[in-house]
């Protein structure tokens, strides 16, 4: 079966249609530099990207502190939404009636923001009510931005960020460890998942305004492990673009993981963007291995196609001559494992050709149709098609939760997934 026919949702008309919307080798409306049509292509598929907005104002915080717009220049901003929605497919997805209503309920709260941050945080609850994924207003202290700048930016400057390679998890009014990139600053040091984000430099911990000017400069990390412990961390910031910042913890991340006497191949699918090489060195290893562990918990979607050929064997660049995988495989799951990721979980769920273990994933599935600039900081994600599992989580094959805050860097989920591959391995009856 051909990709278009698998996922028919993926290469949508309005998606194709809309792609010179950031593509070509000039700027254009959206302030934003296509790249190669590959990327764009890439990109209008699925990308997931988790919420980290910070409602709380940061020293060092461009769109949150100091930054107060005009009734005119607010207006301004909120009538380019509209304009943009408009032409959009949100209409037809959310029904035009409503959106106009959503849009007259919303719009006095959004017309009295001060600050960039109450104008993003009313914005969204708009675009959180009109009940559809991938339809997000992002600022430039929101991760989300950076990464979509990496992917899609001119590669210049403005594309990177300062940042020590801490994926950031936002529990209440506290901040934790809910990944470490490899490779990043933070992967060589004594910084754990489960840890609280106090403080950098005596100032309120923000996963961008915190590092914001101070790449090459070490700051003093200060967090709780847990309750009566806390620790001073001393780590010098990288400013690089997020995309070279995953891809670079994806390459790292393959390796292999001993268990009850047996060998595992292991992947953190930070990201599906990008190349798909990980895979090929997935499938170099399947000979000297007995299983598959492939974490999907965190990070951001991307394309499903390279994950989709390495586990049903289409052609690509995941495997030419290497077949595809067919031994024991296990996928961790959870709220992080978000737009294409879903895809490929639920279908090697359908497919049977691997166990899911952790939590459900969102069922946040909708394609999307373009990013567009607004103002100089900040980013309109606008969603394409909705898909038949938007609005569907996909159920793990063994429920296992996991709490992350204070656990020091236990993992409950990786630590039952080895067991059901154990089990998967030598006893395949038993444990189906």
């Amino acid at each position: 079966m051909s990709k278009l026919m698998r996922f028919p949702f993926c290469w949508g008309t309005d998606a194709v249609k809309r792609a010179p919307d950031l593509a070509g080798s000039g700027r254009n409306d959206t302030g934003v530099r296509g790249g190669w049509w590959v990327r764009l292509i890439l990109f209008t598929v699925l990308l997931g990207t988790p919420v980290f907005a910070d409602a709380r104002v940061h020293p060092h915080s461009i769109s949150r502190f100091g930054w107060r717009s005009t009734p005119g220049d607010l207006q301004a901003r909120l009538d380019r939404i509209a304009d943009l929605v408009d032409q959009s497919n949100v209409p037809n997805l959310v029904g035009s009636e409503r959106w106009r209503t959503l849009l007259s309920t919303h719009r006095s709260n959004i017309e009295r923001a001060e600050s960039h941050s109450e104008f993003a945080d009313a914005v969204n609850a708009l675009l959180k009510d009109a009940g559809i994924s991938h339809f997000h207003y992002y600022t430039d202290d929101d991760w989300p931005y950076w990464h979509l700048q990496s992917y899609f930016g001119s590669g210049g400057p403005e594309t990177k960020v300062a940042h020590i390679g801490i994926f950031p998890r936002r529990i209440g009014d506290s901040w934790f460890v809910n990944g470490v990139l490899e490779g990043s600053p933070a992967s060589s040091l004594d910084i754990r998942v489960g840890d609280e984000l106090l403080t950098v430099d005596g100032l309120p911990f923000h996963p961008v305004a915190s590092f914001r000017g101070k790449e090459e400069t070490p700051v003093t990390l200060r967090l709780r492990r847990k309750p009566g412990l806390t620790l001073n961390i001393r780590v010098t910031p990288v400013k690089e673009t997020l995309h070279k910042a995953f891809q670079r913890a994806i390459r790292q991340s393959v390796g292999t993981v001993e268990h009850a006497g047996l060998r595992f191949a292991y992947l953190h699918g930070w990201s599906l963007l990008g190349w798909g090489r990980e895979y090929h060195r997935l499938l170099t290893m399947q000979s000297g291995v007995d299983g598959l562990l492939l974490d999907y918990r965190d990070g951001f979607g991307g394309s499903s196609d390279n994950a989709m050929n390495f586990f049903f064997g289409d052609s690509g660049t995941t495997g030419e001559g290497l077949g595809h995988w067919v031994k024991p495989a296990v996928i961790l799951t959870a709220d992080g494992t978000r737009s294409a990721k879903e895809v490929v979980v639920d279908a090697v769920k359908q497919a049977g050709v691997a166990t899911l273990v952790g939590t459900s994933t969102p069922g946040e599935v909708t394609s999307v149709g373009s990013v567009r600039r607004i103002g100089p900081d900040g980013l309109l994600m606008l969603p394409a098609h909705r898909t038949a599992l938007e609005g569907k989580p996909t159920q793990p094959d063994y429920w296992v939760d996991r709490d992350i805050r204070y656990c020091a860097g236990a993992d409950p989920q990786i630590k039952r997934a080895k067991e059901i591959l154990v089990g998967l391995i030598r006893e395949p009856a038993l444990s189906n």
